[in-house]
């Protein structure tokens, strides 16, 4: 059914966290991949659903290897772990370096990942922070939902809005269509400033969607870090999760944008 890509244009919005709690409460099975070129950091936050880590050895590195040959859907399975609370994880790359010298792979794993989809396990991608021609654009490219991910401040939503702009031509794809393409924004709720952050990025382009709020939940958030929370459901971050994650499911279910 669907690739969500998760990425950010500066700093640490939260790209990971949104990622993460999308694949949670996600309605269908799923997978994450932890595709950060700068190195990923999923392996070092969750712990295994034994209560060891995860192995980092694991994971995208191999996948990149081994997608010079050609890559199957079933190898992206093959690569999960699964990380407490029963997420299936595709660790990430531990160097930078790693992410340039498989350049040419990107593409077999995008493709393999939308064949997952056709097979009935959806793609969650943390994609990282993604400047202009990222190493993993290929995978972005083949997404079917991309989420940039912005704090409600006004330089996180100056750097997103040249970011979208960029993004508005960078995922044209051969077929001459898109993916749906939007913005979640994060922040304090009780500031209100989320509206007014996401209908300044809207602005960008009639093509940018709004994809909702998360609040600034550091305990809710600490679920992804392996912390013992009683009652996660009940967080601030899980509740307005469960209304983000309604809307991505629509947007993945409908049909892509036409490039302009």
């Amino acid at each position: 059914m669907a690739i969500l890509s998760f990425l950010s244009a500066k700093g640490s919005p939260g790209a990971t966290t949104a990622a993460l709690l999308t694949a949670a409460l996600w309605p269908r099975d799923v997978v994450v991949l932890d595709a950060d070129p700068a190195g990923g950091d999923v392996a070092a936050r969750l712990p295994g659903d034994a209560g060891g880590v995860l192995d980092a050895e694991r994971g995208l590195l191999p996948l990149l290897t081994s997608a010079r040959r050609g890559l199957q859907p079933q190898q992206l399975l093959d690569e999960a772990q699964r990380a407490a609370g029963g997420t299936a994880v595709v660790c990430g790359l531990t160097h930078p370096q790693q992410a340039g010298a498989a350049a040419g792979s990107w593409p077999a794993v995008g493709a393999a990942a939308a064949q997952l989809g056709t097979e009935g396990t959806d793609v969650v991608v943390d994609a990282g922070r993604v400047t202009t021609e990222p190493v993993h654009l290929p995978l972005l490219r083949g997404s079917d939902v991309v989420v940039l991910v912005v704090r409600d401040d006004v330089a996180s939503v100056l750097h997103a809005r040249r970011r979208l702009s960029w993004l508005g031509t960078a995922l044209r794809r051969a077929d001459g269509l898109q993916p749906r393409t939007g913005v979640l924004v994060v922040g304090d709720a009780r500031r209100g400033d989320g509206d007014e952050a996401a209908e300044v990025l809207r602005a960008t382009g009639r093509w940018v969607e709004d994809f909702g709020r998360l609040p600034l939940d550091p305990a809710g958030a600490r679920v992804f870090d392996g912390a013992r929370t009683a009652r996660p459901e009940r967080t601030a971050l899980v509740r307005a999760g469960r209304a983000v994650v309604t809307t991505l499911a629509a947007a993945a279910a409908g049909e892509h944008r036409r490039a302009s």
